[in-house]
């Protein structure tokens, strides 16, 4: 309809089809797709937005965050500043602004020798974690439990020119046009920090919203559940272990966290804090990602009513989103469904559709109704260099329950009967059952 105001969606995925349908009912949606930061293209795309009277643009995606601040910047919106934007995508910079973190030290391997980087981890941190700090997606992360084991990792970064060229691209990029004096003496490709045990505690995934003004609004909380091995299970809105001294306790660290962002520009903008719950039970972040997370959209959805993707927008745009938050109807006890995001993992080699039933798949689809991301194809080959720890995604799917045991018991049959084989060493924890 013409009196639907139109919005820009940064590469939309295939699995948001149903979400940018609903989205269409109120909005005129338009994909747009942007490939590089240069500023022709942005300055093509502004312009582009302009043409169709687009006032905002979203983008949900890590690689998008930066694609959402340069096109409304030029559409004249409200954004995060560049060196807020810069310490969200710094592991070693976000975590300086913590009020109580855990062990943590600059690695810097082109300007310090090996023993000068083994001689700032102190004795009882080993093992500790070694991770790039620009890097995304699990990428650059290493458990290191020795001193040679840090050797390697080392010395192949210091060979690894595409990378560190890569690194120094994105940093010019994301610092293009910044007051040299303003940008941080210290941001490093590496950072060491404590060795979570990640059987002794909880990680969630919170978001929030700063507005125009600087106002942090508490949107909505997900948990992360896992197998006993600490294999992730799948994502739960709302959470299922936090009381409410402890939801208090949450919103004061996050204010007290983005406070920061917030003097240093932070506006305008979803935000996504990653989080856990230590085994004393204090709070340490795991990372912050400076845009909303796509994939609990739907979390949100079917659990609360609220459509993260329309908020996104509006907040964009200008205009408020809603308010009533799944966050807010969580804490006053509304009711709610509650929504898992069911991650099915393969662990073999070979053809994807020799290791899950796509029979089973098409049944869930077309007759169930449940949301599937497709994230490897029926045809496509698992190899022995794809596998991990935490084996290979081969789908995520979306299913709701009007109470946990209704939900637990649904994730329980799904998973027994979408593998061709059982799946043997795979062992729920007490609370799944």
């Amino acid at each position: 309809m013409p009196d639907q105001p139109p919005f820009g969606f940064i590469n939309p995925q295939p699995y948001m089809a149903p979400a940018i349908e609903r989205l269409n009912e109120r909005f005129t949606i338009h994909p747009i797709h942007p490939i590089g930061w240069h500023k022709a293209e942005m300055d093509a795309l502004a312009e582009d937005c302009r043409t169709h009277g687009i006032r905002a643009v979203g983008g949900f995606a890590q690689k998008d965050a930066f694609h959402h601040l340069l096109i409304n910047e030029q559409l004249g919106n409200a954004v995060p500043s560049r060196i807020a934007f810069f310490y969200c995508m710094n592991k070693y910079l976000m975590r300086t602004l913590e009020q109580r973190p855990f062990f943590f030290a600059p690695i810097d391997p082109m300007h310090e020798s090996d023993d000068e980087i083994l001689a700032r981890i102190p004795d009882d941190e080993w093992p500790f974690m070694l991770k790039n700090t620009s890097l995304s997606l699990g990428r650059g992360i290493f458990k290191i439990s020795d001193a040679d084991k840090l050797r390697h990792v080392l010395a192949s970064y210091r060979e690894d020119w595409e990378l560190q060229n890569l690194i120094a691209s994105q940093t010019a990029a994301w610092l293009d046009g910044v007051d040299r004096e303003t940008v941080p003496a210290l941001a490093p490709p590496f950072i060491a920090e404590h060795y979570v045990d990640l059987n002794q505690c909880v990680e969630y995934c919170y978001e929030g919203y700063v507005t125009a003004d600087g106002r942090i609004v508490h949107y909505a909380l997900t948990e992360e559940i896992y197998f006993s091995d600490h294999q992730a299970l799948g994502y739960l809105t709302p959470p299922m272990s936090i009381s409410t001294e402890m939801a208090d306790r949450i919103e004061t660290w996050v204010e007290e966290y983005m406070g920061h962002l917030v003097d240093l520009g932070y506006r305008n903008q979803f935000f996504n804090l990653e989080f856990w719950i230590m085994p004393d039970n204090s709070i340490a972040l795991t990372e912050i990602n400076p845009r909303a997370a796509h994939s609990y959209h739907y979390n949100y959805l079917y659990s609360f009513g609220n459509e993260l993707y329309a908020d996104n927008l509006l907040l964009a745009a200008g205009d408020t989103p809603s308010e009533d938050t799944p966050w807010h109807q969580w804490r006053a006890g509304s009711p709610h469904a509650f929504t898992l995001i069911v991650l099915i993992t393969g662990k073999e080699t070979g053809r994807v559709a020799d290791i899950l039933d796509y029979d089973y798949v098409q049944h869930l689809e077309d007759d169930e109704g449940v949301l599937i991301r497709h994230t490897k194809n029926p045809d496509d080959e698992i190899r022995d260099s794809d596998l991990t720890a935490a084996g290979v995604m081969l789908l995520q799917l979306w299913i709701t329950g009007a109470s946990l045991p209704e939900l637990i018991q649904r994730e329980r049959t799904i998973r027994a009967r979408i593998y061709r084989s059982p799946q043997c060493d795979v062992e729920y924890p007490d609370y799944w059952q």
